[in-house]
């Protein structure tokens, strides 16, 4: 038996006690994976519009390959997203499409393949826990609620961390192809957001501290190329105000960085955190000056990074954001506050008791865990609604700007995007009416309907009505629209619709679920002339009818009631 394991007793074996530690550590990275599973959909928002939609219309309209460099590489916002931009090139061109939902599941991926790569050269197995319980704690909680649940954040903010990441256990290797590998991570971290360049600042720190002049030398070269390819043509966004440009506004650039550093621990409290990031400065300026850079050639540079990362944002953001800390920089005070801690856990380790002050420290973590996600709960269900009712009302009325929020800051424009893409067929936001098939359908005589209106204008065509089978259940998602032309059939789920009125004319029957309502943005269709039908599914069979109704696209485009039936 262990010292640890006598230490504590319920656990017979040092390997049962880590497995519990791990277990434990896995609680907060499941709910924040699964929460942002529940929320992801296919749907572009707001920067998506921009980085990734006019990229692909502009690559399905034939772009040069000298067009295809440049949009790449385009500056916006003082960033270039070239890794970004490239994976959406690269989706387009091996499916014809994106989506969303799956480029947000590959953003999440990298911050978790961050944490694995950490914990992986962490070394011995202690070491292992404890980086893996402090990152656990700290980057899986719903401050980071932004990168989480959307793909316009966590594919750029998540992945220039691991990009970062790498580019420094790349160095601490010492081998000629970690030096090598660390160069192309610093190459990509810079081309991916605007702080990816202190990578090159850092690995330069690092070389020079090992005394591997050469190869110094020729990191400093390259990084000066990369920086100058960077700023090339370099220009801010005049909506964008850099407080190091104005006179007397490099004491709140400084003061947005303490809080930027501070926010991880401050749980929503603004006053205390530049305090707490002044605590966060002292903490890793001890952690230096007791040596931990010769032991630590992955935690110390990595935090070193972040802090100066955080520097870069405060001073492109620090007017822009007038002090508030928006939930996709929390990564970067939060990895800092998980490597500074793993710092002092090392220093303060017991040969004799490796996992005590861990196991001690654990309820604190997990406090601080729920706390947060308790925290920013609200914040991360708002961003949610915002999103789901700007999409609803797009997909109602095929307009952005008609709900309370918006797809983009100039709704104008975003309906034109989303409507050249569509029509393009290389994107399409998420249909409240999906095509389907029905091969075994059979025709129906016994089917009762009505088709209460038929509306055409110049974004949308809805249709409304009841249909039902006597003598059965009306049940939500039973009922399917039919349009069928001399060229072509198509069948449509409809959204489902309670009809008191219905339920009150046939009160025998049990029909309140009988309703339905048919919409879909008119350029989604072909211009034809369509009769209309109703379609019923369950388990067992499909039924349809066609009825003396018809949508005529071939002109304008005209719903025709034939009266009622």
């Amino acid at each position: 038996m262990s010292v640890s394991a006598r230490t504590y007793p319920i656990f017979r074996t040092e390997r049962a006690l880590v497995l519990a530690i791990a277990a434990f550590a896995l609680v907060p990275i499941l709910y924040v994976l699964g929460r942002a599973l529940l929320v992801s959909r296919n749907v572009a928002y707001w920067d998506e519009l921009d980085t990734a939609l006019l990229l692909l219309l502009r690559l399905d309209n034939g772009a040069t390959w000298q067009e295809v460099l440049g949009q790449l590489f385009a500056l916006g916002n003082e960033h270039r997203t070239f890794t970004s931009r490239l994976l959406f090139a690269t989706s387009y061109w091996t499916t014809g499409t994106v989506n969303f939902a799956v480029i947000g599941a590959i953003g999440n991926l990298f911050i978790c393949t961050l944490c694995g790569l950490l914990i992986y050269f962490a070394g011995t197995t202690v070491r292992r826990v404890r980086m893996g319980v402090l990152l656990a704690f700290l980057l899986f909680q719903l401050e980071h609620y932004e990168n989480f649940q959307w793909s316009g954040a966590s594919i750029d903010h998540f992945q220039v961390v691991l990009l970062a990441g790498a580019c420094v256990i790349g160095l601490s290797r010492g081998t000629r192809g970690g030096w090598l590998a660390a160069m192309l991570f610093a190459l990509l971290a810079t081309f991916t957001l605007a702080h990816g360049i202190v990578t090159w600042a850092v690995g330069a720190l690092a070389l020079a501290t090992e005394r591997r002049w050469r190869r110094l030398t020729v990191w400093l070269a390259v990084g000066l190329v990369t920086a100058g390819f960077f700023f090339y043509g370099f220009n801010f966004n005049p909506g964008h105000e850099i407080g190091l440009t104005k006179n007397g506004e490099v004491g709140r650039v400084l003061q947005y960085w303490l809080a930027l550093l501070g926010a991880p621990l401050a749980l929503g409290q603004d006053a205390a955190q530049p305090f707490l990031g002044v605590a966060l400065l002292a903490l890793l300026g001890r952690a230096i000056a007791q040596g931990a850079w010769a032991r630590e050639r992955i935690a110390l540079p990595l935090t070193l990074w972040a802090v100066g990362a955080l520097g870069l944002v405060a001073i492109g953001r620090a007017d822009v954001a007038h002090g508030h800390v928006y939930s996709r920089y929390y990564v970067l005070g939060a990895l800092a506050w998980a490597l500074v801690l793993f710092l002092q856990f090392e220093e303060r380790h017991d040969t004799a008791h490796p996992y005590r002050l861990l196991v001690r420290v654990l309820p604190l973590l997990a406090l601080f865990n729920v706390l947060a996600n308790s925290q920013f709960a609200h914040d991360a269900r708002s961003w949610v609604i915002c999103r789901d009712n700007a999409t609803e009302y797009y997909q109602r009325y095929g307009s952005d700007g008609l709900g309370r929020f918006t797809l983009h800051p100039n709704p104008e424009y975003a309906s034109t995007l989303l409507r050249s893409v569509e029509q393009a067929g290389i994107y399409r936001m998420p249909r409240l009416c999906r095509q389907r098939w029905f091969p075994d359908a059979q025709v129906s005589t016994a089917l009762t309907y009505f088709v209460d209106r038929i509306n055409v204008d110049d974004q949308m065509i809805s249709i409304e009505g009841w249909a039902a089978r006597p003598g059965q259940v009306s049940a939500p998602n039973q009922i399917h629209l039919v349009l069928q032309s001399k060229k072509s059939h198509h069948i449509f789920t409809t959204l489902p619709m309670e009809r008191n009125d219905v339920t009150a004319a046939h009160p025998q029957e049990t029909w309140l679920q009988s309703g339905f309502r048919f919409q879909r943005r008119r350029w989604l269709l072909p211009a034809e002339d369509f009769q209309i039908g109703l379609l019923i599914s369950s388990k067992d069979r499909a039924e349809f009818v066609m009825t003396a109704h018809r949508l005529d696209m071939t002109g304008k485009g005209v719903g025709l009631l034939a009266g009622s039936e």
